[in-house]
C-alpha cells in the first residue's frame, strides 16, 4: 500500500517506523523544525528524523491549504493518508484525495476523550479503561467514523508515561490492520454518537498544581497523569517542587498526629507522609527546584524535615 504519512513527535516516529516494514511511504508531512532544548537549537520532528533515515521525501508546509503544496502531496499518487499525533486540523482538500481517504490514530475510546491530551486526563480522571481508535478524518475534531477499536484497562499505579508505551506498538499495528481492512473493500466504518462525546483539553501549568484539599486518591491520580511531563507540582518553602510519584494509603499508620491538608511528616524516618482532605498520601519520587528526582529518604536528608513542614 502507497501510504503518505502525517505526524511529529516519537508516536509518530513509531508508527512511520511500522508501516515502513510493510508499505510503501511515498512522503512524510511534519511541521517546520523549531527551536528547543537548553541551547535553543533549532530541532526537527522526530518524525523528521525517522524519515530522513530512510531516505523518505519530507514536507514541512506552513500552510496546508496552500495549492503548490496540495498540488506537491497529490503527485505522490498515495493510496490511502494516515496520521499520528500531526497537530494541525487537516482541510477536506487534502483528507479527501487519497482512494481510500484518511485515517488517523486516537489514543482513547473515541468518542469519549475527544482533543489534545487524553493519555493524561484517562488517568487523571481515575478510569479503569482506555484504548485506541483508527478513525477516517473528517471536518470535526475526532469525530470521524471508526474503523477499528482496541480497548486497554488501566490500574491505579499506571503513569501517562507507561500509558504512552503501551499505546505505541498496539497503535502501530491496529493503523495496519485497519489499512488491510479498509483495502478489502469489505470493512464499514461505525458513525460516533456525538451524544456520547467527552472532550479534553491541553494541560496547564495552572491543571498541574496539586490541589492539597482534594482527596488523595485524586492527587495521586494527578501525578501519575502527569507523570513525567509535565509533573503534577507544589511549592515547598518558597520553591516549586515537582511529584513524581506516591501512594494513597487505605490504612492509616500509627501518627502521633494526623497531617492536615497539604502538611507532611516525617515517619519511621525515611518515609514522606501528606495529609489531605481524605486519606493519607505517601510521597515516593520528587524534585525540588533546580534538583535532580529524589526518594523520599534523600528529601528527608536534603531538608531536615523536623517540626511543621507544609506543601502549599
Amino acid at each position: 500500500m502507497k501510504i503518505g504519512f502525517w505526524g511529529t513527535p516519537r508516536i509518530a516516529s513509531y508508527c512511520l517506523e511500522a508501516l515502513r516494514a510493510n508499505h510503501e511511504i511515498r512522503f512524510v508531512v511534519t511541521p517546520p523544525d523549531k527551536y528547543a532544548g537548553r541551547n535553543n537549537r533549532l530541532t526537527p520532528p522526530s518524525a523528521k528524523q525517522t524519515a530522513l533515515k530512510w531516505n523518505i521525501p519530507v514536507l514541512q508546509p506552513e500552510k496546508l491549504k496552500d495549492s503548490s503544496f496540495i498540488d506537491k502531496i497529490a503527485a505522490f499518487n498515495a493510496d490511502i493518508f494516515v496520521v499520528v499525533a500531526y497537530g494541525k486540523l487537516i482541510p477536506p482538500e487534502i483528507f479527501n484525495h487519497p482512494p481510500l481517504k484518511t485515517i488517523n490514530l486516537h489514543p482513547s475510546l473515541l468518542p469519549k476523550y475527544r482533543g489534545a491530551a487524553p493519555i493524561p486526563w484517562v488517568i487523571i480522571n481515575g478510569e479503569k479503561e482506555t484504548g485506541i481508535t483508527v478513525q477516517l478524518i473528517n471536518e470535526k475534531m475526532d469525530a470521524g467514523d471508526i474503523v477499528l477499536q482496541k480497548k486497554i484497562p488501566l490500574d491505579d499505579m499506571i503513569s501517562a508515561e507507561d500509558l504512552y508505551n503501551m499505546v505505541l506498538p498496539k497503535g502501530a499495528a491496529l493503523i495496519d490492520e485497519a489499512i488491510k481492512l479498509l483495502a478489502s473493500g469489505t470493512h464499514t466504518p461505525i458513525k460516533q454518537s456525538d451524544d456520547d462525546a467527552t472532550f479534553c483539553g491541553k494541560i496547564t501549568r495552572d491543571t498541574a498544581r496539586i490541589n492539597w484539599n482534594s482527596p488523595a486518591r485524586s492527587i495521586h491520580n494527578l501525578v501519575r497523569g502527569l507523570n513525567p511531563k509535565p509533573a503534577a507540582w507544589t511549592t515547598f518553602r518558597g520553591s516549586d517542587i515537582k511529584i513524581f510519584g506516591t501512594a494513597v494509603l487505605e490504612g492509616a499508620p500509627e501518627l502521633e498526629k494526623i497531617p492536615e491538608a497539604g502538611e507532611i511528616i516525617r515517619y519511621q524516618k525515611k518515609r514522606v507522609i501528606a495529609g489531605t482532605s481524605s486519606l493519607l498520601l505517601e510521597i515516593l519520587e520528587l524534585q525540588p527546584e533546580a534538583k535532580k528526582r529524589m526518594n523520599a529518604l534523600s528529601f528527608i536528608n536534603g531538608y531536615r524535615l523536623e517540626g511543621e513542614s507544609r506543601f502549599i
